[in-house]
């Protein structure tokens, strides 16, 4: 009897359970909408942020989903000037800048506020929502706080910056300049005032200034001026692109560690085409070949300062504003010259050389429309193409139809190197008719179609590698 009224006891205990927890579980779905969910607050002492999610629609995550809204909600209370003496001020005329750095401020401001106040949350069946506000006062101090660290971050930089002699040290000097200027990324759009070496100054405006002034300091030259070369051929020699420091008027030292980034339209490294400088001042290129048309061409040296700021937390208005800035160049001009090929044709039919080629037009049409040049010496050449192709008789098909092969030999030769590139036979290819002469004139006629499909792709992919 003890153990059945302990029983009792504890099945009804866990149904009044069960019932509290349903009761408090539709209790609180269904509790009345408060007033901030109908209307929103108006408080000229806080920010408000309200956010809600369907729950149907965020099923596993409708809390993450409302709580992310109703802080862009309250970013977007947040309204971001642009003071006259900014950088960003300066920027204006440029719409896309403008609008990056704006998108850049809200992802900012969502990711580094704190403090703000959870006021409530509700939900029902479909819906949760929930209520931010975040003090403007608190919301102030906190932007002057970090906006302080940042210039103090920001000067030290610069002062470690200037105590590196240019002359010596031109690469640590400009990366720690640009370190100077990112620190400050965030108030692309105030005008920061800071004591520098004695007097007031818009702290962003002089770290920009300075690395531009730097920039220009630096003097690039190419080992060569003028280079000449076939479409599609790699250069036989690098390129040499040496950097050195102005000082007065003349050149000084040789820059070492200094990134070059190579830019040409239709142009193949060997490797990248950004390279440091070595301990002599110069990067060197391995440039693989040429692709497009012929003419020239010209290759643009600068310095790469996307490798200066790698590594940093850059913002992408930052990044932008960096990479716009302007720096010295220099030009090597590419003569790209047609590749010559000098053309050795046999074609025959049943033995008998035919009266005019029907393979060789093909393949001068196909490489001519690529920019090929023919001529008629071959030590004139880049590369020698050789054509023999013959047919046989292969007896009666049916009736009176004959049927003819037809066997193609191609062998293709770089003329510097004796190197062949490509010594093929295409076999197999027939044709019909009714007599043998004719059959191997229906022969030729399949085996163009088949040098479309497969010799004349191959002959482009050897002449322009990558093409």
């Amino acid at each position: 009897m003890k153990h059945s009224w302990l029983f009792h006891w504890i099945v009804y205990s866990i149904l009044l359970i069960l019932i509290s927890c349903h009761t408090s579980s539709v209790s609180h779905v269904h509790k009345q909408k408060p007033d901030w969910v109908q209307q929103r607050p108006i408080n000229t002492q806080y920010y408000v942020g309200i956010g809600s999610a369907n729950k149907l629609r965020n099923p596993n995550d409708y809390q993450r989903v409302a709580k992310k809204n109703a802080l862009d909600d309250m970013m977007g209370e947040i309204k971001v000037s642009v003071s006259s003496h900014s950088v960003l001020s300066q920027q204006q005329n440029n719409q896309q800048f403008s609008q990056q750095f704006f998108s850049d401020t809200k992802l900012i401001s969502s990711e580094t506020l704190e403090g703000f106040e959870v006021l409530g949350s509700w939900e029902n069946a479909q819906d949760f929502w929930i209520y931010y506000r975040f003090s403007k006062a608190d919301y102030e101090a906190q932007k002057r706080r970090r906006l302080q660290e940042a210039i103090e971050k920001s000067l030290d930089l610069l002062s470690r910056a200037n105590h590196l002699p240019i002359q010596t040290d031109y690469t640590a000097s400009l990366k720690l300049k640009c370190k100077a200027a990112i620190a400050l990324q965030n108030y692309l759009n105030e005008s920061i005032e800071a004591e520098y070496k004695g007097k007031t100054v818009y702290l962003m405006n002089e770290v920009m200034s300075q690395i531009q002034t730097q920039l220009y300091l630096a003097q690039l030259k190419t080992n060569e001026n003028i280079i000449k070369l076939s479409a599609g051929k790699s250069l036989v020699q690098p390129v040499i692109v040496s950097a050195q420091v102005r000082e007065n008027d003349r050149l000084g030292n040789t820059i070492q560690f200094l990134p070059i980034q190579l830019i040409g339209n239709g142009i193949k490294f060997s490797g990248n085409n950004s390279a440091e400088t070595q301990a002599n001042g110069a990067a060197q290129f391995i440039v693989n070949n040429i692709q497009g048309a012929t003419g020239i061409r010209n290759l643009q040296a600068k310095i790469d300062l996307s490798k200066i700021i790698a590594g940093d937390s850059l913002l992408p208005s930052m990044r932008r504003l960096l990479l716009n800035l302007e720096g010295p160049q220099a030009t090597l001009q590419l003569q790209i010259e047609p590749i010559k090929i000098y053309i050795v044709s046999t074609e025959k039919n049943m033995a008998k050389s035919l009266s005019f080629p029907m393979l060789e037009p093909l393949v001068k049409k196909y490489l001519g429309d690529l920019g090929c040049a023919f001529v008629s010496k071959k030590e004139e050449s880049d590369y020698v193409l050789q054509l023999d192709a013959d047919t046989k008789d292969q007896g009666i098909m049916w009736g009176k139809m004959l049927r003819a092969s037809i066997e193609l030999n191609v062998v293709l030769v770089d003329t510097k190197t004796s190197i062949e590139l490509i010594h093929e036979a295409i076999s197999g290819v027939t044709g019909f008719q009714i007599t043998p002469e004719k059959a191997g004139m229906d022969a030729y006629q399949n085996m163009r179609s088949e040098m479309n499909k497969k010799l004349l792709p191959t002959l482009q992919e050897r002449l322009f590698p990558d093409h």
